[in-house]
């Protein structure tokens, strides 16, 4: 073994430990999230159907919306849902072509985006909500 790979190959190892245990969080993540959505009061402020950070057009009724306030709510919502998908993939795809993680590290990366960690987000905010 040469010396770079004696220290490419901790990183690697490192990597895929994480992502394992991310995507095994994730898992356990939305397993628990349909449960506890299903029996829970927790209002689905980000949508539990997205990606992480997205909003869910519903929450508009939190503020008592309606007419062209309403309309004019969900135009910012969705035009911030975009916002944060672009800016997802964007860093996403600065991680593998400029900075060069491996493959194993942009699936680490990916997981951090991925749908069902929005219901954590959720019980979080009703959590502090409730203080």
């Amino acid at each position: 073994m040469t010396l770079r790979n004696l220290r490419i190959f901790p990183v690697t190892a490192l990597a895929a430990l994480f992502a394992v245990g991310t995507f095994y969080a994730q898992e356990h993540a939305e397993h628990n999230a349909k449960h506890a959505q299903a029996k829970s009061d927790v209002p689905e402020i980000f949508c539990s159907h997205k990606g992480t950070g997205q909003l869910c057009p519903g929450n508009a009724d939190m503020f008592k919306l309606s007419g062209a306030k309403k309309q004019q709510y969900l135009e910012a919502l969705n035009s911030y849902n975009r916002a944060v998908d672009a800016a997802s993939k964007q860093f996403l795809a600065d991680a593998k072509d400029k900075v060069g993680l491996s493959p194993a590290e942009i699936a680490l990366a990916e997981s951090w985006f991925a749908e069902g960690l929005n219901p954590e987000i959720n019980k979080i905010l009703a959590t502090k909500a409730k203080k």
